[in-house]
Protein backbone atom coordinates (compact mmCIF):
# COMPACT_ATOMS: atom_id res chain seq x y z
CA UNK A 1 0.00 0.00 0.00
CA UNK A 2 1.58 3.22 -1.02
CA UNK A 3 0.53 6.51 -0.76
CA UNK A 4 1.71 10.03 0.88
CA UNK A 5 0.58 10.75 4.64
CA UNK A 6 -1.79 13.37 5.24
CA UNK A 7 -3.95 14.35 8.55
CA UNK A 8 -7.32 15.72 7.89
CA UNK A 9 -8.82 18.10 10.54
CA UNK A 10 -12.40 18.39 10.32
CA UNK A 11 -14.15 21.27 12.25
CA UNK A 12 -10.90 22.21 13.93
CA UNK A 13 -11.05 20.21 16.59
CA UNK A 14 -10.99 16.46 15.03
CA UNK A 15 -8.10 15.07 12.87
CA UNK A 16 -8.20 12.13 10.99
CA UNK A 17 -5.17 10.09 10.16
CA UNK A 18 -4.75 7.62 7.30
CA UNK A 19 -1.10 7.18 7.14
CA UNK A 20 -0.84 5.28 4.25
CA UNK A 21 -3.26 7.43 1.67
CA UNK A 22 -6.55 6.99 0.88
CA UNK A 23 -6.63 3.13 0.28
CA UNK A 24 -6.09 2.24 3.96
CA UNK A 25 -9.40 4.32 4.87
CA UNK A 26 -11.46 1.93 2.77
CA UNK A 27 -13.22 -0.68 5.23
CA UNK A 28 -10.61 -3.52 4.20
CA UNK A 29 -7.74 -1.37 5.54
CA UNK A 30 -5.79 -1.55 9.00
CA UNK A 31 -8.14 -1.90 11.75
CA UNK A 32 -9.92 1.76 13.08
CA UNK A 33 -8.72 3.61 15.95
CA UNK A 34 -10.15 6.51 17.92
CA UNK A 35 -7.70 8.32 19.99
CA UNK A 36 -9.64 10.67 22.09
CA UNK A 37 -8.25 13.40 24.60
CA UNK A 38 -9.91 16.19 26.76
CA UNK A 39 -7.46 18.02 28.99
CA UNK A 40 -10.57 20.38 30.26
CA UNK A 41 -9.26 22.26 33.54
CA UNK A 42 -6.00 20.05 33.83
CA UNK A 43 -2.60 20.23 34.26
CA UNK A 44 -2.05 17.63 31.35
CA UNK A 45 -0.63 19.99 28.90
CA UNK A 46 0.52 16.96 27.12
CA UNK A 47 -3.22 16.96 25.43
CA UNK A 48 -3.47 20.35 24.96
CA UNK A 49 -3.73 22.13 21.96
CA UNK A 50 -2.10 25.83 21.47
CA UNK A 51 -4.58 26.02 18.42
CA UNK A 52 -7.67 24.17 17.63
CA UNK A 53 -6.23 22.97 14.06
CA UNK A 54 -2.48 21.77 15.35
CA UNK A 55 -2.24 18.48 17.59
CA UNK A 56 -0.60 17.74 20.95
CA UNK A 57 2.63 16.43 21.62
CA UNK A 58 0.55 13.38 22.65
CA UNK A 59 -1.73 13.32 19.36
CA UNK A 60 1.04 14.01 17.20
CA UNK A 61 3.20 11.10 19.03
CA UNK A 62 0.08 8.60 18.73
CA UNK A 63 -0.19 9.66 14.93
CA UNK A 64 3.25 8.80 14.72
CA UNK A 65 3.70 5.89 16.21
CA UNK A 66 0.77 4.04 14.69
CA UNK A 67 1.56 5.07 11.10
CA UNK A 68 1.23 2.12 9.05
CA UNK A 69 -0.22 -0.37 12.05
CA UNK A 70 -3.78 1.15 12.45
CA UNK A 71 -6.56 3.63 10.55
CA UNK A 72 -6.19 6.39 13.88
CA UNK A 73 -9.11 8.96 13.90
CA UNK A 74 -7.33 11.71 16.57
CA UNK A 75 -10.20 14.28 18.19
CA UNK A 76 -10.64 15.84 20.80
CA UNK A 77 -14.51 15.89 19.91
CA UNK A 78 -17.04 14.23 22.54
CA UNK A 79 -19.59 14.14 19.63
CA UNK A 80 -17.15 11.12 17.76
CA UNK A 81 -17.84 9.00 21.42
CA UNK A 82 -21.00 8.27 20.58
CA UNK A 83 -23.44 4.80 20.36
CA UNK A 84 -23.61 5.34 16.54
CA UNK A 85 -19.78 6.26 15.82
CA UNK A 86 -18.14 4.05 18.27
CA UNK A 87 -19.52 0.90 15.86
CA UNK A 88 -16.97 2.62 13.17
CA UNK A 89 -14.16 1.69 15.84
CA UNK A 90 -12.13 -1.70 16.54
CA UNK A 91 -10.40 0.06 19.77
CA UNK A 92 -10.70 3.48 21.37
CA UNK A 93 -7.92 5.01 23.62
CA UNK A 94 -8.63 7.64 25.85
CA UNK A 95 -6.21 10.10 27.54
CA UNK A 96 -9.14 12.68 29.42
CA UNK A 97 -9.76 14.43 32.63
CA UNK A 98 -12.10 14.39 35.13
CA UNK A 99 -16.09 14.12 33.54
CA UNK A 100 -15.38 14.88 29.30
CA UNK A 101 -18.84 15.74 27.71
CA UNK A 102 -18.70 12.00 26.00
CA UNK A 103 -21.17 9.36 26.13
CA UNK A 104 -20.06 7.65 28.88
CA UNK A 105 -22.55 5.14 28.80
CA UNK A 106 -22.65 3.84 25.68
CA UNK A 107 -18.59 3.54 25.97
CA UNK A 108 -19.01 0.94 28.50
CA UNK A 109 -21.77 -1.00 26.68
CA UNK A 110 -19.30 -0.58 23.92
CA UNK A 111 -17.04 -2.07 25.54
CA UNK A 112 -18.38 -4.66 27.55
CA UNK A 113 -20.29 -5.80 24.04
CA UNK A 114 -16.52 -6.47 22.67
CA UNK A 115 -14.89 -3.21 22.19
CA UNK A 116 -11.11 -2.79 22.96
CA UNK A 117 -10.20 0.42 24.87
CA UNK A 118 -6.93 1.78 26.26
CA UNK A 119 -6.62 4.12 28.81
CA UNK A 120 -3.50 6.58 29.84
CA UNK A 121 -2.37 7.69 32.17
CA UNK A 122 -5.21 10.54 33.53
CA UNK A 123 -8.26 8.38 31.86
CA UNK A 124 -8.20 7.31 35.62
CA UNK A 125 -9.31 10.14 37.32
CA UNK A 126 -12.31 10.30 34.43
CA UNK A 127 -16.10 9.77 35.40
CA UNK A 128 -15.03 9.14 38.56
CA UNK A 129 -19.01 9.62 39.87
CA UNK A 130 -19.80 6.99 37.22
CA UNK A 131 -18.60 3.93 38.91
CA UNK A 132 -19.09 1.51 35.83
CA UNK A 133 -16.67 3.20 34.19
CA UNK A 134 -13.65 2.89 37.34
CA UNK A 135 -15.23 -0.64 37.13
CA UNK A 136 -14.50 -1.47 33.52
CA UNK A 137 -10.44 0.28 33.38
CA UNK A 138 -9.92 -1.81 36.69
CA UNK A 139 -9.50 1.49 39.25
CA UNK A 140 -9.21 4.84 39.53
CA UNK A 141 -7.29 7.55 40.63
CA UNK A 142 -6.77 8.84 43.88
CA UNK A 143 -3.58 11.17 44.40
CA UNK A 144 0.08 11.48 43.28
CA UNK A 145 1.42 11.97 46.66
CA UNK A 146 5.16 12.17 45.21
CA UNK A 147 4.02 15.64 42.66
CA UNK A 148 5.38 18.76 44.15
CA UNK A 149 4.37 22.88 42.54
CA UNK A 150 8.39 22.65 42.03
CA UNK A 151 8.75 19.10 41.27
CA UNK A 152 5.82 17.89 39.12
CA UNK A 153 7.75 14.98 37.99
CA UNK A 154 8.87 12.25 39.85
CA UNK A 155 11.68 9.11 39.26
CA UNK A 156 10.80 5.93 40.27
CA UNK A 157 12.03 2.40 39.75
CA UNK A 158 9.19 -0.02 37.81
CA UNK A 159 9.30 -3.75 38.47
CA UNK A 160 7.54 -5.54 35.37
CA UNK A 161 5.33 -7.47 36.75
CA UNK A 162 4.74 -9.74 33.88
CA UNK A 163 7.63 -9.93 31.53
CA UNK A 164 5.89 -12.63 29.21
CA UNK A 165 3.02 -10.33 27.99
CA UNK A 166 3.11 -8.39 24.50
CA UNK A 167 3.22 -5.04 25.89
CA UNK A 168 5.91 -5.81 28.76
CA UNK A 169 7.80 -8.67 27.02
CA UNK A 170 10.71 -6.11 25.01
CA UNK A 171 11.37 -4.47 29.06
CA UNK A 172 14.27 -5.33 31.23
CA UNK A 173 13.21 -6.61 34.74
CA UNK A 174 12.99 -3.51 36.30
CA UNK A 175 13.76 0.14 35.03
CA UNK A 176 13.73 3.81 35.91
CA UNK A 177 11.70 6.12 34.52
CA UNK A 178 10.62 10.24 35.66
CA UNK A 179 6.82 11.06 34.99
CA UNK A 180 3.92 11.62 37.06
CA UNK A 181 3.32 9.07 39.36
CA UNK A 182 0.00 7.68 40.77
CA UNK A 183 -1.72 5.98 43.09
CA UNK A 184 -4.86 4.61 42.45
CA UNK A 185 -8.71 3.35 44.61
CA UNK A 186 -10.70 0.86 43.98
CA UNK A 187 -7.81 -0.96 42.98
CA UNK A 188 -8.05 -5.14 43.21
CA UNK A 189 -5.42 -7.02 42.16
CA UNK A 190 -7.96 -9.97 41.80
CA UNK A 191 -9.75 -7.85 39.33
CA UNK A 192 -6.78 -7.53 36.83
CA UNK A 193 -3.75 -8.56 35.11
CA UNK A 194 -1.06 -7.22 36.91
CA UNK A 195 1.83 -6.00 34.12
CA UNK A 196 3.95 -3.07 35.83
CA UNK A 197 4.43 -1.80 39.39
CA UNK A 198 5.96 0.67 41.44
CA UNK A 199 8.78 -0.27 42.81
CA UNK A 200 8.47 0.73 46.85
CA UNK A 201 12.42 0.86 48.07
CA UNK A 202 12.67 3.40 44.82
CA UNK A 203 9.91 5.93 46.18
CA UNK A 204 9.57 8.03 49.50
CA UNK A 205 6.34 5.77 50.86
CA UNK A 206 6.21 8.42 54.10
CA UNK A 207 3.87 9.90 51.56
CA UNK A 208 1.68 7.05 50.80
CA UNK A 209 -0.89 5.53 52.61
CA UNK A 210 -1.16 2.52 50.46
CA UNK A 211 -2.48 -0.75 51.67
CA UNK A 212 -1.89 -2.33 48.29
CA UNK A 213 2.23 -2.21 48.07
CA UNK A 214 1.92 -3.41 44.83
CA UNK A 215 1.63 0.17 43.13
CA UNK A 216 0.38 -0.75 40.12
CA UNK A 217 1.05 0.89 36.86
CA UNK A 218 -0.14 -0.83 34.20
CA UNK A 219 -2.72 -3.91 33.73
CA UNK A 220 -5.23 -5.63 31.55
CA UNK A 221 -8.84 -6.73 32.32
CA UNK A 222 -11.72 -8.20 30.42
CA UNK A 223 -15.00 -6.78 30.75
CA UNK A 224 -17.50 -8.41 29.33
CA UNK A 225 -16.44 -9.51 25.91
CA UNK A 226 -13.78 -7.12 25.87
CA UNK A 227 -10.49 -6.29 27.02
CA UNK A 228 -9.22 -3.28 28.62
CA UNK A 229 -5.48 -1.79 28.71
CA UNK A 230 -4.36 0.86 31.24
CA UNK A 231 -1.33 2.52 31.73
CA UNK A 232 -0.36 5.30 34.29
CA UNK A 233 2.71 6.67 32.14
CA UNK A 234 2.22 9.39 29.66
CA UNK A 235 2.46 12.79 31.39
CA UNK A 236 5.56 13.82 30.18
CA UNK A 237 7.08 14.52 26.82
CA UNK A 238 10.11 12.50 26.95
CA UNK A 239 7.96 9.64 28.14
CA UNK A 240 6.41 10.06 24.69
CA UNK A 241 9.44 9.93 22.91
CA UNK A 242 10.66 6.81 24.79
CA UNK A 243 11.19 3.53 22.58
CA UNK A 244 10.21 1.70 25.53
CA UNK A 245 6.68 3.51 26.40
CA UNK A 246 5.81 4.05 22.43
CA UNK A 247 6.41 -0.39 22.18
CA UNK A 248 4.05 -0.64 25.74
CA UNK A 249 1.26 1.36 24.26
CA UNK A 250 1.11 -0.28 21.19
CA UNK A 251 1.02 -3.56 22.14
CA UNK A 252 -0.93 -2.89 24.63
CA UNK A 253 -3.69 -1.56 22.15
CA UNK A 254 -3.33 -4.08 19.85
CA UNK A 255 -3.70 -6.64 22.76
CA UNK A 256 -7.49 -4.84 23.84
CA UNK A 257 -8.46 -6.21 19.99
CA UNK A 258 -7.55 -9.63 19.68
CA UNK A 259 -10.09 -12.22 20.03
Amino acid sequence: MTGRPFICVYALVTAVVCVAGLACCRQQGPPAVLFYSDPQQSDNDIIRRTDPAVLSPAETHFADMTRGLFEVTVTQDPAEVTREKLKNYRAVVFFTAINPPADKEALVEWVKNGGGFVGIHSTANTFQGYPPFGEMLGANFDRRPWRTRDQPLARARVIVADPRHAATRHLAAAFEIEDDLYVFKNWDRRNVHLLLRLDPASLDLSKVQQPDEELPVAWTRTYGRGRVFYTALGDAVQVWQDPRFRRHLIEGLKWTMRE
